[in-house]
């Protein structure tokens, strides 16, 4: 739950740090829920909230909340003139490989429409790997994707997010997981 708890905070401070995009997330909240910000998330409800998804990814693009993993090398390869040879560990850098250009153009942005299925389409199927890829990705992914939809909608339902920070106030500090050294600092405004 810590990576889940990370990744909302994230998601939370990032749709503060961008008004349309929580202009959209309301929008589509108040089609599928209307009026009642009390009634619970149902499943169709959550099948429902397609832009708060993409929100949500994007944000873990840009703030992964396991920002590294590290996997033991199989057999000897070469990559980009590196040769790696079996049993070495390789650390693979997740927050880096979410800002690769070609697949994220202005990767520093933040743009959930990235994750519009025909803009996905094409990408690179290990481009975005927040909960990491193959037989060792994690168990918990799409539970994980699940809570947060629920949690960020009840929030979103009630209030406008704000902050008065910039991600480079964050100070990130690149743990086990992702953290914001002096905190993703948000307002709550009641809708």
């Amino acid at each position: 739950h810590d990576t889940t708890a990370a990744s909302m905070n994230f998601t939370c401070f990032l749709i503060a740090s961008n008004p349309d995009v929580q202009a959209k997330v309301h929008a589509e909240l108040d089609r599928v829920f209307g009026n009642d910000s009390a009634r619970p998330c149902s499943k169709q409800d959550l099948d429902e909230l397609e832009y708060l998804e993409c929100v949500i990814k994007e944000s873990l693009r840009l703030l992964p909340s396991v920002p590294f993993i590290a996997r033991e090398v199989q057999q000897d390869f070469t990559y980009r003139n590196y040769q790696l040879l079996k049993g070495t560990t390789a650390v693979i850098f997740l927050y880096f490989i979410h800002r690769d250009p070609e697949q994220f153009p202005n990767p520093d942005q933040f743009n959930p429409d990235r994750f519009l299925p025909e803009n996905s389409q094409n990408r690179l199927p290990y481009a975005y790997v927040p909960f990491s890829a193959g037989s060792r990705n994690c168990i918990g992914q799409r539970f994980a994707l699940l809570e947060e939809k629920i949690v960020l909608s009840s929030i979103l339902r009630r209030f406008r997010l704000k902050t008065r920070q910039t991600i480079d106030d964050l100070h990130l500090s690149f743990e086990v997981i992702l953290r914001a050294n002096c905190g993703a600092l948000i307002e709550l405004e009641k809708r």
